[in-house]
């Protein structure tokens, strides 16, 4: 259980890497690991746009495109700054906390809470409320033809669904249609 918690930070962290600082090295790995999970399609993408260097490329265009969310929607950088703070996550100076790599460090860090029901919970409430505006990025970054980036978004959209869908069935929370 323990391995899988941290494979789940580790993943979140990979993304949170790339669009923070347009490291793409974690997640070469996380793909190349990822090349015979259900995830396989999305990895062997991945992979091929890195050594294609489209996302190499890609990457010194990405701030034609708004990471924040608050350019998709309302968003209280007060109470979200609050939220982290609750949790013992203090934002470097210089990040706004409605950047995508800084929900995805956070929710890194929720991955790996000692009491696993909390953990759980917590990511789900992040995911459900936080997050569902990653749909709007991903077409934003179609819609500037960077195609490598919206791969590696639509890769971790993917999880995150995934992920999501886990935890419901853990908290035994029903689906709402």
């Amino acid at each position: 259980m323990e391995e899988g918690i941290k494979g789940i930070a580790f993943f979140y962290n990979t993304f949170s890497e790339l669009f923070l600082t347009k490291d793409y090295y974690y997640l070469n790995q996380l793909c190349e690991n990822m090349t015979t999970s259900d995830y396989s399609e999305y990895a062997l993408r991945i992979l091929e746009h890195i050594n294609s260097r489209r996302l190499p490329a890609e990457l010194d265009f990405i701030d034609e495109v708004s990471l924040l969310e608050r350019d998709y929607r309302e968003v209280d950088k007060n109470q979200l700054i609050m939220s982290y703070e609750h949790f013992g996550y203090r934002l470097d100076e210089g990040y706004e906390p409605d950047h995508i790599g800084i929900e995805l460090k956070f929710l890194a860090l929720l991955c790996v809470e000692e009491d696993i029901t909390k953990a759980y919970i917590n990511q789900y409430r992040f995911i459900h409320n936080r997050l569902s505006w990653l749909r709007h990025l991903e077409d934003a970054l179609k819609g500037k033809g960077l195609m490598a980036l919206k791969d590696c978004l639509s890769f971790l959209t993917s999880f995150l669904r995934d992920h999501k869908a886990f935890l419901m069935k853990q908290l035994r929370i029903e689906p709402s249609h």
